[in-house]
């Protein structure tokens, strides 16, 4: 991968700083090591089977399989995506548990539970864009196993602050703890949070026993619930200059400086009003993607809807990067890198997929 481009130089940064052992060791506590590449991962500068083959290089296989597990985590929410376009609103198996209100608990919305580690993680949150995974299910497990709401609406606030906002990860994460994946809801008690915390925290909403936790009605800092008001702004844009044939396509979700890096094509960065209607974004991903533009040669943005430039030039040759949320597009797609891409099936677990994709892996370690 060269480097000339700061994006770049950043991941290589990042992906050079990996110690694989210590982040088995420590990934779940909210202050051990993580990898930082997530947002740059969801935004498709780098993929999964980028960081997979960096790490083959510098590493044996078993030292690094907990990280890699973790990669293959994603992939198998992107293979999910592809057979049920509409992971964000329906369960992917069966709406099982009785999660049916329809909103997020003001409590979570203003990081106001009385749960210290909670809080602070939201407010952070709002600040920068991040969120430590395990934090996150923790929130979720405050809006839909002990707050009884549906995943869909907590779900897309927290896509729409995240700078790693996936549709897939995120809303099947949010499926996995209402149990839509494996028929068992997730929850965490504050015992679990101050392990994980490093916090010493007693008499809060969820300090009790599992069982406890399980059986008690909605506690009342969670009953008030809103469905929050969520606008992305992008810079408005003239239509985009063609010059050439070939015009590549560029998303939020393939942001690859390095595609077809030396073919004479445009390059536009597309933003359709539509799809932030449906999946909306804040200000601190808006910014994140506008300063990875700036890394991609020639790059313009269009902010319309790309099937209206497509009639527009019948002659040219558009292509983008396959994702089902632009399965629309009336364009040629490439296809996208996986770990293990040969493994394309539904598996109605992560563990099943992940065995599967292992067998095909272990030629390494």
């Amino acid at each position: 991968m060269a480097s000339g481009n700061s994006g770049l130089r950043k991941v290589i940064e990042l992906i050079e700083a990996i110690n694989p052992e210590l982040y088995s060791q420590t990934r779940n506590y909210t202050n051990g090591v993580v990898t930082g590449l997530s947002p740059y991962i969801s935004r498709g500068v780098i993929s999964t089977r980028y960081v997979f083959e960096q790490l083959l290089e510098r590493y044996d296989y078993q030292s690094c399989r907990k990280l890699i597990q973790e990669l293959l985590w994603r992939d198998y929410f992107q293979r999910l995506q592809q057979h049920n376009q509409e992971l964000h609103t329906k369960a992917i198996k069966i709406d099982c548990q009785g999660f049916t209100r329809k909103g997020i608990p003001l409590a979570i919305l203003h990081g106001k539970t009385g749960i210290e580690a909670v809080d602070e993680a939201i407010s952070n949150l709002y600040l920068t864009g991040r969120m430590h995974n395990h934090m996150r299910l923790y929130v979720a497990s405050l809006c839909c196993s002990v707050g009884q709401c549906h995943f869909s609406i907590p779900g897309q606030w927290l896509y729409y602050h995240l700078l790693d906002a996936d549709v897939a990860s995120n809303f099947g994460s949010w499926q996995w703890v209402s149990g839509n994946i494996t028929g068992k809801a997730y929850y965490a008690n504050q015992e679990n949070i101050n392990l994980f915390t490093n916090v010493i925290q007693h008499d809060t909403i969820i300090d009790m026993p599992y069982e406890e936790l399980k059986t008690i009605q909605i506690p009342e800092k969670l009953h008030e619930i809103c469905i929050p008001e969520l606008e992305t702004i992008f810079p408005e844009t003239m239509d985009p200059v063609i010059t050439n044939n070939t015009v590549l396509l560029y998303t939020l979700y393939n942001m690859d400086p390095l595609w077809h890096e030396d073919f004479e094509a445009d390059r536009i960065l597309v933003l359709e009003p539509g799809h932030f209607k449906k999946f909306p974004i804040g200000e601190n991903l808006v910014r994140f993607i506008l300063s990875i533009a700036v890394g991609i040669k020639g790059i313009q943005l269009y902010r319309g809807e790309l099937n209206d430039l497509v009639k527009k030039y019948p002659y040219v040759d558009f292509v983008a990067k396959e994702h089902p949320l632009f399965r629309h597009w009336n364009v040629r797609f490439d296809s996208r890198d996986w770990i293990v891409p040969e493994i394309t099936g539904f598996y109605s677990s992560f563990s099943k997929y992940y065995n599967e994709c292992e067998k095909k892996i272990t030629q390494y370690g």
